[in-house]
């Protein structure tokens, strides 16, 4: 069974990737505001209505809106989130309208049951508060192969552990946030240039691909057949050359796949993840159709 994968929006505006499995649909990140994410669901035809959950990498403004987590707690929708997302957050609207109603799950770093048959597995980044990426791996019934996917944005840095996380997945998301130049000659402020350049800031291109290749180099025969661009800047960055990156480290990789630039303006939607045709290595914690 395919896992759905559609990016709603990625971007300095606002972010959402929903993911489908059977007839359950879940969000990671909830940051478009209610009539948006109603036109983005719609356009990859998807209902809010139907979600049944909101996976948090962390809680900035363009991955937490505040009206949409008020949304949720007024219509039943859960969200997953760390104990640290709390202690940063806690005390916005949206996290407490939903921890008055009880719909907070919180999650450490133990894989997680998200939806039915889907199982989500995060791991620590480094940015500017708690940040997660996530493993995801779901398959319907007992019986069969589970299709799995990477999903990591808004991280200064990566070091092996991040890419032990992300080996043997079927589809990889990766944040190719700016070209280092470009950011450099921006004209913005060099508080911000800093910020984003920095450890705890966002991925270049070039980070970017060589966390790629360090993925394809654990990764086994058949694995991470698509590849999808993440959280790329409007202004220190074109999705034509952060493609480029990508599939030059591919080509070096030896591998093949396809690369897709998600935007902010548009959903990246219909991308159905199958799994590989090949015997899979474990996760690192281990799912629970692994042990």
């Amino acid at each position: 069974m395919a896992i759905g994968f559609s990016v709603l929006a990625s971007g300095s505006k606002g972010n959402a990737t929903l993911i489908r499995l059977g007839g359950a649909s879940v969000l990671i990140d909830a940051g478009l505001g209610p009539r948006t994410l109603d036109a983005r669901l719609q356009r990859v035809g998807a209902d809010r209505r139907h979600l049944g959950g909101v996976m948090l990498t962390h809680t900035h403004g363009d991955h937490a809106h505040d009206l949409t987590l008020r949304w949720m707690a007024r219509h039943g929708v859960p969200l997953h989130c760390h104990p640290a997302h709390l202690d940063e957050a806690g005390h916005r609207p949206g996290f407490r309208e939903l921890a008055r109603v009880g719909l907070i799950r919180t999650f450490d770093d133990r894989p997680f049951l998200v939806g039915p048959g889907l199982w989500a597995e995060p791991f620590e980044l480094k940015h500017s508060g708690p940040t997660f990426g996530f493993r995801l791996q779901g398959r319907l019934g007992r019986s069969g192969r589970p299709s799995s996917i990477g999903y990591l944005t808004d991280t200064g840095c990566w070091d092996s552990r991040v890419a032990d996380a992300l080996a043997d997945v079927d589809l990889l998301g990766l944040e190719f946030n700016h070209d280092e130049q470009m950011e450099r000659n921006s004209g913005r402020s060099p508080a911000l240039i800093w910020r984003n350049l920095g450890d705890r800031g966002h991925l270049s291109n070039d980070q970017g691909a060589a966390l790629l290749s360090a993925v394809l180099s654990r990764s086994g025969p058949g694995a991470v057949r698509q590849v999808v661009l993440l959280h790329l800047s409007e202004d220190c960055n074109r999705p034509g050359l952060a493609v480029q990156t990508a599939t030059e480290a591919l080509k070096a990789s030896g591998r093949r796949a396809s690369v897709f630039a998600a935007t902010q303006a548009a959903p990246l939607s219909d991308l159905w993840v199958k799994p590989a045709r090949r015997p899979r290595a474990p996760s690192p914690a281990g799912f629970p159709w692994e042990s």
